[in-house]
């Protein structure tokens, strides 16, 4: 029989589960304006959150080779023909390969969930049928010591690419060789099924958890709701509520979730009913629900009435924090009126609130949009100054500004500043010192960054593509346009656009290079790219 672990734990302190009460529950409402530009969206996370493993320079060595081998033989292979994969599937070739590169037992459980999280930590062409060839070979292995943790990343890979179906199978996989099923796993698959729009099927995974020795709790009735509310699924969150509420009883936590629902689905009628009926229950709202509701509102224009809540707030003695105070000050940010931004901030001090990074970037962002790069630097020495723990949102406006006015040494300086404090680059920001570089001609510069980017695994996309290739077009070296486009295509499963396809296959065409000009046709025709020309 399986060991079926109960413990309320589990669902919130582990990586899987999504703890509605968690600071990163509420962080949807505070992320940075200046990142919703198109670009900016490509790098924000799609799905499984980073794995915090710890894994041994041997084990770390172990992974990457296992990961390059999974890599390769999807290069070789993009299209493979297996559509119906299963817990047994297995591929020969890429077994022989695995075995000949380690020995038995050097396949630890962390060395099985890196590399399945590394397959699927990317935007575009998962190697699936890849990584699941590669978890049976693993766990197949006689010296494997079996454990929850790679099933559930190989669970939440399955789900991420809509194979429900192996997901179940995975789970009675794991009941049949008597391992513990943490109740994470059904927050795994409920995650998931709301993800890929499949409510029902979320609710339907709640309802099977005592098929599995799990007795569902109002932890686990919390998570649920949570889930469905982030994904704006508010009508299916109210009507799973409406139907347990009786056997599970509601807290601030569930109705904060349904509140956050319902704002999230655009209907602030119903957050506003939800928010009166939680206080006539008698059930107090938090700093979060009220920065919810005050988001919702200045969202949706009704400025007046989000000061009136938060007058509210502040009357029953609710103290606001950061969070609350962005919220408020995120619509001015959008609008360009700095004299506003500036207003909420000084009313920030006054109540003695501490600034988080949300805020500085804010402020950082309404100057670098009103082209005041002096300022936007002193509000950045300012958060330094506070240990404020600043990320690359930080950054990129400013590094905007300075591209701006084409200041290439500043760029540089402000660069070397980023990485004095630590702070870690994203692909905006890198495209965006790319772009720079590449408009003053330094096509050094532009290979150093991207050779950056590679060292310090952060994932180009078709922007960064599209910088290099029309960089190395613009000179005439057909020769880094060619390998950069394959490298997209092949390594990276982008789709190019078709003008940058169409200036690649010119540049060849003017080098005489014909057999390499037919071989990248036929790539991006194997790939779906684009259709076999008449």
């Amino acid at each position: 029989m399986a060991l079926v672990k109960k413990s309320r734990a589990l669902f919130s302190v582990s990586r899987y589960s999504l703890s509605p009460l968690s600071r990163h529950s509420f962080k949807l409402y505070s992320s940075s304006s200046s990142e919703a530009e198109e670009e900016e969206e490509e790098v924000k996370d799609s799905g499984v959150g980073v794995v915090n493993l710890v894994l041994s320079p041997e084990e770390t060595l172990a992974a990457e080779k296992f990961h390059s081998l999974i890599k390769n033989h999807q290069r070789k292979n993009p299209n493979p023909d297996h559509h119906s994969p299963n817990p047994n599937f297995a591929i020969p070739g890429l077994s022989f390969d695995l075995s000949q590169a380690s020995s038995a037992d050097s396949v630890s459980p962390a060395i099985v969930r890196r590399v399945i999280e590394k397959c699927g930590g990317v935007r575009h062409g998962i190697p699936f049928p890849q990584t699941l060839a590669f978890f049976n070979w693993a766990t197949g292995l006689e010296e494997f010591r079996h454990s929850p943790e790679p099933y559930m990343e190989m669970i939440d890979l399955a789900g991420k690419v809509r194979e429900f179906d192996l997901a179940w199978q995975l789970i009675d996989l794991m009941k049949t060789r008597n391992l513990e099923i943490p109740v994470d796993t059904f927050s795994i698959l409920v995650r998931r099924y709301v993800r890929a729009g499949l409510a029902a099927e979320a609710v339907h995974a709640f309802n099977r958890m005592e098929d599995y020795g799990c007795k569902p709790d109002k932890i686990a009735f919390s998570v649920v709701i949570s889930i469905l509310c982030k994904k704006r699924r508010a009508m299916e969150a109210q009507s799973f509520f409406d139907s347990l509420k009786d056997r599970f009883e509601p807290d601030v936590v569930v109705y904060t979730s349904l509140i956050h629902g319902w704002c999230r689905a655009g209907n602030i009628s119903e957050a506003e009913r939800v928010f009166r009926e939680m206080k006539m229950a008698g059930i107090q709202p938090n700093v979060y629900t009220y920065s919810i509701v005050i988001d919702a509102l200045c969202r949706n224009g009704q400025i007046t009435r989000a000061h009136d809540v938060f007058a509210e707030m502040i009357d029953v003695g609710c103290d606001p924090n950061a969070i609350t105070f962005n919220n408020l000050m995120r619509v001015h940010v959008k609008a360009g009126r700095t004299e506003k931004v500036l207003q909420v901030y000084n009313q920030m001090k006054r109540l003695g609130c501490p600034a988080d990074t949300i805020t500085y970037n804010f402020l950082i962002d309404t100057h670098c949009r009103d082209d005041n790069l002096e300022e936007a630097v002193k509000v950045l020495n300012s958060a330094v100054k506070k240990k404020c723990n600043l990320n690359a949102s930080s950054f990129n406006p400013i590094f905007r500004c300075i591209s701006k006015l084409g200041d290439i040494n500043g760029a540089h300086r402000m660069f070397a500043r980023m990485k004095d404090l630590k702070c870690k680059p994203n692909t905006v920001t890198y495209n965006i010192l790319m772009r720079m570089f590449a408009v003053s001609k330094s096509t050094d510069m532009v290979l150093k960054l991207k050779k950056e980017m590679d060292g310090n695994e952060i994932e180009p996309n078709v922007n960064t593509y599209r910088i290099i290739i029309s960089t190395f077009c613009g000179i005439g070296h057909w020769n880094n346009a060619y390998r950069f486009f394959k490298e997209m295509i092949e390594e990276k499963c982008l789709r190019p656009s078709l003008p940058d396809y169409e200036m690649v296959l010119q540049q060849l065409r003017k080098a005489g290079q014909l057999k390499k000009h037919e071989e990248l046709v036929e790539k991006m025709v194997d790939r779906g790219f684009v259709a076999r020309p008449l």
